[in-house]
């Protein structure tokens, strides 16, 4: 990390002053942490006040363990009975002080950014963009869910000279954090996987969805360069940004780079064309083939052949809890517990009715959460969604919420419903009813915490 101490103090907008050893201001920072279980002797430690712990609690264990310099309020430092041993960055807030630091940092460097965001496949895609440009670039990614107002400082905070360019994931759930969230990042370009209902108990309704996520437009509009617009998307592709360039894919309207679906596989894997190259993806779902050909796009726009973009999406491979297929003991299981909101259910349950199976197909769901007023609505829906596929044998469901997708489906004439309130009965009856060649899905919203019965499965 090409950064002093002192540069610190040239950091705007947080207010900042240090209190501590001069000398210590000429050395070079290793990097920034916020947990002081892992912190390194040389790193800074940033103490953040959260929802359920305040890392100025922390303080004491962080220096424990070697750390010379911490970023603190000045309001705790203000509230010490005893001037504090040690070198400190005095800030207001710790958050806004690291952010502002992290957007310090990026500005050093001169290299195209991309910045991801989407109501769904916002990881895989940014996953499969960074596999393909890494055919010919070294990249800076989000590691796993890095994705919001620490994530992203974290993650930018891991550039190095090493790298040509980087693509960061952007996640929200409330208005002005994708603002926020770009001008700390200050993207170069910008992709929207899609709007969808997601979140609605904060942004109201499909356009307060696009309005939140369309941020990222605004800021490009003023400071960008590129943005990729998925063209079948109906507020996407209707509603474009006055940037410098846009580049729009899709597989129904008429797009630049322009996909044609070929199929699904017997194990649920698709296979799609673009400009006379066919690419037949290891990942499951029909729905992934716009993660793809978004990569595709942003590769191509960065001068990657359509060899090297094939190359990279064949041999990608997805992400813990997401889509990601389990075979044990002749099962196979879809992982797909990461997250869920009315749209990625649908495609979830889409892939589970298309894969060949010699046995049953089995869902089992849990509560979509922060839906507000259409909790009810939307989780009756999944529930006539299940019953139109026509091939799902078995439903299983966890959650108060998700009583109501069983109603439904017993409503239309289903009779292998059934509810749980109790996870390891869940469990249990999963255990019972199962045989070889079955084909389970397994999906909730991440506060619903559906990998416990992956693993109460695979150790049974």
């Amino acid at each position: 990390m090409n950064l002093q101490f002192k540069e610190l103090l040239n950091v705007q907008n947080c207010q900042i002053e240090f209190k501590g050893k001069p000398e210590i201001l000429e050395q070079f920072i290793s990097g920034f942490s916020i947990d002081s279980r892992t912190i390194k002797s040389n790193e800074i430690f940033v103490a953040i006040k959260g929802d359920k712990f305040d890392g100025h609690q922390f303080i004491p264990e962080a220096q424990l363990s070697g750390v010379q310099v911490c970023i603190v309020s000045r309001s705790w430092y203000e509230s010490q009975t005893e001037k504090p041993g040690g070198n400190y960055f005095i800030v207001k807030d710790t958050l806004i002080g690291f952010q502002e630091i992290s957007r310090y940092y990026r500005l050093k460097f001169n290299i195209p950014m991309l910045a991801l965001t989407g109501s769904n496949g916002k990881t895989t895609t940014k996953e499969m963009i960074a596999a393909v440009l890494g055919q010919k670039y070294r990249m800076l990614k989000n590691q796993g869910n890095l994705n919001n107002h620490i994530g992203v400082p974290l993650s930018l905070l891991e550039l190095t000279a090493e790298h040509d360019m980087a693509v960061i994931e952007m996640g929200t759930n409330h208005f002005g954090e994708i603002a926020r969230l770009a001008k700390i990042a200050h993207p170069t370009c910008g992709l929207i996987t899609n709007v969808g209902p997601a979140h609605l108990e904060f942004f109201g309704s499909l356009e307060g969805v696009y309005k939140a996520k369309s941020e990222l437009w605004q800021f490009l509009e003023q400071y960008g360069q590129i943005a990729f617009i998925n063209a079948d998307d109906k507020l996407l592709g209707k509603n474009l940004p006055s940037v410098t360039k846009v580049v729009t894919y899709g597989f129904e309207n008429s797009a630049q780079v322009q996909g044609i679906f070929l199929g699904l596989d017997g194990e649920g894997r698709s296979s799609f064309s673009v400009n006379n190259t066919e690419i037949n993806l290891g990942i499951v779902g029909m729905h992934n083939i716009y993660n793809a050909l978004a990569a595709v796009a942003v590769g191509l726009e960065f001068d990657l052949n359509m060899k090297q973009i094939k190359v990279a999406l064949e041999n990608f491979l997805p992400s813990s809890k997401r889509m990601e297929v389990i075979r044990k003991k002749g099962l196979i299981i879809i992982n797909d517990c990461y997250n869920s909101n009315p749209e990625s259910a649908r495609k979830s349950l889409l892939t589970l009715s298309q894969m060949q199976t010699k046995g049953k197909r089995i869902a089992v769901l849990a509560d979509m959460l922060e839906l507000g007023k259409w909790s009810e609505s939307e989780h009756q829906g999944i529930g006539e969604y299940v019953v139109s596929l026509g091939n799902i044998g078995h439903l299983l469901t966890y959650g108060p919420l998700s009583r109501l997708t069983v109603q439904q489906t017993e409503n239309m004439g289903m009779r292998t419903a059934i509810h749980f309130e109790d996870k390891m009965e869940l469990i249990n009856c999963l255990k019972r009813i199962i045989a070889e060649g079955d084909l389970l899905l397994i999906k909730g919203s991440r506060g619903m915490v559906m990998e416990e019965v992956v693993s109460g499965l695979i150790q049974g």
